[in-house]
């Protein structure tokens, strides 16, 4: 009898929730028919738990199988948005339209008018909380806020993100190519399968050196062992943060605490282990540098060290940019922060300084190893500016003439953004919302998604082919040229935000790290391609076009079931080789 009251409870459960989700989504269809826009359905909630840990893969075995609908291949993945890009908004004849789930109803927006009037009504189209809350590992922080408490959190990048910093992270970016150029080149196995995962050991040995002021040789993925750095409690920093990200979303659905409940697989308690050892490495290093302050030591400028003099001040935040050292130190101290918030914000900076930086980068080099006319281009820029091979001559002075380099960046990251949404809410209450020259009503609770990688591809804006690889579009030359001006002198970059461009985010919500990142990809670039090249390895009887064509569209195909980002589908199904230029 047990067993059989057993059986019927697991059975009412799937029947109960198929009953609410039918229930849910005909009331929320006939709140997308009152709104008067064209709208499409799916039968599960993009945040379904279920969904975000195995969604895109049961998508991709009925596609297999040939039992896919089309509404499932197009909006179904988890970030369909990137890998769909404007090919929805093409099919459905609006740029604007809703989607409609039992969880709710989504605006999904590609238009530059409509994105540029959501992102100025900040009272109106508030920041959604509930779906930024995965960045909450720590507490609230930079990505989590709103309002007064998100200036206050700003005000702290403001002391953070400085032209010293950046210089930092040029030098220890051509510092660390050179050791991935090396890996590469000698050590490891031919063709390279692993970009992906190298790139992302050279953002964070870049970050750790910015963000503590570690340096790291490289070391390829491959050349990690297991117990080679115990002894180090620095690379069990690196760990943990690679852990944590690894793990995000196990860390959404079940929190610190539930991922040590005795029914979580092993595999997933490492996460929560990894949360306590980042935790207590940056409380360590923020009471290193409590204790040099009492010397009246305030010399060292990495990120932890500058954010641990924010603790238990007391002024007001200054709101003029610091000059010098001196005067940054000032700012410093007129920011307040508690230990809890420092922690979660540079837990975010890590996040947006490591993986997203590296999934561009690896974009960045498929692309141009599908493209070996771009790789010329920029080469010819390269030994413009670099006379010298001895990256340690180049001066950071160099970053900001190499704009071939910056074109090729905005370039990839058009077409492949690692995020792809702007995500904002009605709230409590309904928006009017103007699109091709009518007025919408919007209801209150809707969630609001401005799509960057459909902005950035439809064709209105970025011509028939907005898909073709261009990052000459970028550059411009001027009228202005004067005689004994070179061509690479009198080119002009366009700006890296527009009307129809968000790579980086618009306004007072700007990538606070877009500087950071732009050197940082800038300065391997360089370091890369002045006296080298990457070309795609053919496979068996595959000639070298076929194989550039299917790097390009390994490139195209993204994903992000179970990490935050969109990444490559399968990077190691393209093999890379580096050639020495002659």
């Amino acid at each position: 009898m047990a067993l059989l009251t057993i059986f019927l409870t697991l059975l009412a459960l799937p029947v109960a929730l198929a009953i609410w989700s039918a229930q849910s989504l005909a009331q929320n269809r006939a709140k997308a028919k009152a709104i008067g826009l064209p709208y499409l359905e799916r039968w599960i909630s993009p945040m379904n738990p279920f969904w975000l840990l195995g969604g895109s893969s049961f998508v991709r075995l009925c596609e297999r199988l040939g039992i896919a609908t089309e509404n499932m291949s197009r909006i179904y993945s988890f970030g369909w948005e990137a890998n769909n890009r404007a090919e929805v908004h093409e099919h459905i004849g609006s740029d604007v339209f809703i989607l409609v789930h039992p969880g709710g109803i989504q605006l999904c927006v590609a238009d530059a008018e409509v994105t540029y009037d959501i992102l100025q009504r900040r009272k109106d189209f508030r920041r959604n909380m509930e779906e930024m809350a995965i960045l909450n590992v720590y507490g609230k922080n930079l990505s989590t806020t709103d309002d007064e408490e998100w200036q206050r959190h700003r005000k702290m990048t403001g002391v953070t993100f400085t032209e010293r910093t950046n210089e930092l992270v040029w030098k220890q970016s051509l510092s660390q190519t050179e050791g991935m150029l090396g890996f590469w080149t000698k050590r490891c196995k031919q063709p390279i399968r692993s970009t992906h995962e190298d790139t992302k050991v050279f953002t964070l040995n870049v970050l750790a050196a910015a963000m503590f002021d570690k340096v790291y040789p490289f070391e390829g993925k491959s050349e990690e062992t297991e117990g080679k750095h115990d002894g180090d409690t620095s690379y069990m920093y690196r760990n943990s943060l690679s852990t944590i990200l690894g793990s995000i979303i196990h860390i959404f659905i079940l929190g610190e605490e539930g991922l040590r409940a005795w029914w979580t697989p092993k595999s997933w308690k490492g996460a929560a282990e990894a949360i306590v050892t980042f935790r207590s490495y940056i409380l360590r290093l923020m009471d290193e540098e409590r204790t040099y302050l009492k010397q009246g030591r305030t010399d060292r400028q990495h990120l932890v060290a500058r954010l641990a003099r924010a603790i238990d001040a007391d002024e007001k935040s200054s709101e003029a940019p610091p000059k010098n050292i001196e005067d940054e130190n000032a700012a410093i101290k007129k920011v307040v922060m508690t230990k809890e918030e420092i922690i979660s914000n540079l837990f975010v900076y890590a996040f947006a300084g490591n993986d997203t930086t590296a999934v561009a980068l690896t974009s960045i080099l498929y692309h141009l190893a599908a493209n070996p006319q771009s790789q010329e281009w920029i080469h010819e820029e390269l030994h413009h500016y670099l006379t010298s091979n001895d990256t340690s001559t180049w001066s950071f002075e160099n970053f900001k003439r190499l704009k071939r380099c910056v074109a090729v960046i905005m370039e990839t990251l058009r077409l492949c953004h690692p995020l792809s949404l702007l995500v904002k809410t009605t709230g409590s209450t309904s928006q009017p919302l103007r699109y091709n020259g009518e007025t919408y009503i919007i209801p209150a609770g809707t969630s609001v998604h401005c799509s960057i990688p459909a902005l950035h591809a439809l064709p209105k804006y970025w011509g028939p082919s907005p898909l073709t690889w261009n990052p000459g579009q970028h550059i411009s030359v001027s009228d202005s040229q004067t005689q004994g001006t070179s061509l690479f002198e009198s080119e002009v970059l366009a700006p890296d935000t527009s009307e129809h461009y968000l790579a980086w985010a618009w306004g007072q919500r700007v990538c606070p790290g877009k500087r950071f990142s732009q050197v940082e990809l800038v300065a391997v670039l360089a370091a890369l391609l002045r006296d080298w090249k990457v070309e795609v390895v053919p496979e068996s009887g595959e000639t070298d076009e076929g194989a550039r064509k299917r790097a390009w569209n390994c490139s195209l195909n993204v994903d992000h079931e179970g990490h935050m980002l969109h990444e490559m589908v399968d990077p190691e199904s393209v093999g890379l080789r580096w050639v020495k230029r002659v």
